[in-house]
């Protein structure tokens, strides 16, 4: 149905834990029976919903039953991605840190309510208004959920079909490679009263062909790098990159080089990227890995 889009990171983990445990259908997406296939208690209580893992691994949620059924669902959805993904107090963590698990908890309730594989099997009308309606009755969602999700959709298949047409144009095609080469160029700068061992950030120039013609590419973490020095990190005209904007994924950190596009086309080519946040990624990669063997 949509020829152009792609899944993130998120959406492919959250895709392959519902099939690897039999979540297939929208009518299974309710919070009773992905709990029972994961495996996780479910608690109603007066009070805000929250997550716990007990010492002996045992999972629990408590959901507030001041809420409806739809809101508990959203809660259960919320706190299911801290207890797969997450790791530590919150409590206790910094507030970045903090801000990144609920942004990535969000976002996870969104693909974890109304999941791409099963959205592509509907006969969506090609009204606009009627397609949420059809996606909100499919997957008992309200319609406000269910426009976030649509326009999501919508917003990715143009950025794809834009990217697809910029790339035809470009001649001759090569082989995109991951690796560091001449399509891009890194540089570390030292923060003399940085808190972290290592650089505090990463500076990436890519070239043109890199920018129009790779969707992500691989960053060098623990390579080697050129370091740069105050005096020339103040020459370098760069922008700074989103958190957002990196991936970590089994291990393996990539640059989402056609969000770069998207928001600042050929105009812009040089980004800094703060160490803190691949840090961040790298920590939650290394949870979600932990998490998932139990």
């Amino acid at each position: 149905m949509f020829k152009y889009y792609k899944k993130t990171h998120l959406e492919q983990f959250t895709e392959q834990l519902y099939i690897g445990n039999d979540i297939l259908i929208p009518k299974n997406i309710t919070t009773d029976f992905i709990a029972d296939r994961l495996g996780i208690s479910v608690v109603l209580f007066n009070s805000e919903s929250l997550s716990h893992e007990t010492n002996n691994g045992k999972k629990i949620i408590f959901l507030d039953d001041r809420k409806s059924v739809l809101e508990q669902r959203e809660d259960f959805l919320h706190e299911l991605c801290h207890l797969l993904r997450h790791a530590g107090n919150q409590a206790t963590l910094p507030s970045p840190f903090v801000k990144y698990q609920e942004e990535d908890a969000e976002l996870f309730v969104l693909y974890a309510s109304l999941p791409y594989f099963m959205i592509e099997q509907l006969n969506l009308s090609p009204d606009h208004g009627q397609a949420i309606k059809q996606i909100s009755n499919a997957f008992s969602t309200s319609i406000k959920l269910a426009k976030k999700r649509y326009d999501q959709i919508l917003r990715r298949e143009y950025e794809g079909t834009v990217c697809t047409k910029t790339s035809a144009t470009c001649q001759p095609r090569k082989e995109v490679k991951s690796n560091i080469g001449d399509k891009m160029e890194c540089a570390v700068y030292y923060d003399p009263s940085g808190t972290i061992d290592g650089p505090s950030q990463l500076i990436v120039t890519l070239d043109e062909w890199t920018l129009m013609n790779c969707r992500e590419i691989e960053l060098p973490i623990g390579e080697r790098l050129p370091e740069v020095d105050l005096e020339e990190m103040h020459q370098i005209e760069c922008i700074p990159a989103l958190s957002s904007d990196v991936f970590c994924f089994d291990g393996i950190i990539t640059l989402q080089v056609h969000q770069l596009l998207y928001r600042h086309g050929l105009k812009k080519n040089c980004f800094i990227i703060q160490m803190n946040d691949i840090e961040m990624k790298i920590a939650r990669d290394q949870a979600m890995t932990r998490n998932l063997t139990w």
